[in-house]
């Protein structure tokens, strides 16, 4: 069965992730000199990954 986010998840968790990875990125940014296009690159590379490794093609129950 594919992941169905719970309220809390939607409206806490999974937001406050994404503005935690945000500063990562940012930070990552500045203390290289990594422009965006590079930053994208790498997250390209990282969900690539994930995907490959992935035993459930179902998604994220977004779908």
């Amino acid at each position: 069965m594919p992941y169905q986010p719970s309220k809390e998840h939607l409206d806490n968790q999974i937001p406050n992730a994404f503005k935690t990875i945000n500063v990562v990125l940012k930070d990552l940014r500045a203390s290289t000199g990594a422009d965006e296009r590079y930053i994208s690159m790498m997250l390209d590379a990282l969900a690539r990954d994930w995907e490959q490794k992935s035993t459930s093609r179902e998604g994220f129950g977004f779908r």
